[in-house]
């Protein structure tokens, strides 16, 4: 069984990195739909970090990890 995440990474006002991690994300997610998201998150200001506002979307990418279960 194969296990989906989608990071996104952001910098906040520090200049310090702030990572937005989601489970197991559309199999079909495009990159215009990530960056729409992540520019939305900046737009709105959802998040706060230590150093101030999230401010600007740096990265992002898909991690898939392959699980396999073992019967003991």
């Amino acid at each position: 069984m194969e296990r989906a995440k989608l990071e996104m990474d952001f910098l906040d006002q520090g200049g310090k990195k702030f990572k937005l991690t989601v489970d197991e994300p559309r199999e079909d997610i495009t990159e215009v739909e990530v960056r729409a998201a992540m520019d939305a998150v900046v737009e709105r200001n959802i998040f706060h970090t230590a150093a101030g506002d999230i401010v600007d979307p740096v990265g992002a990418r898909i991690i898939t990890t392959a699980v396999q279960e073992l019967e003991i």
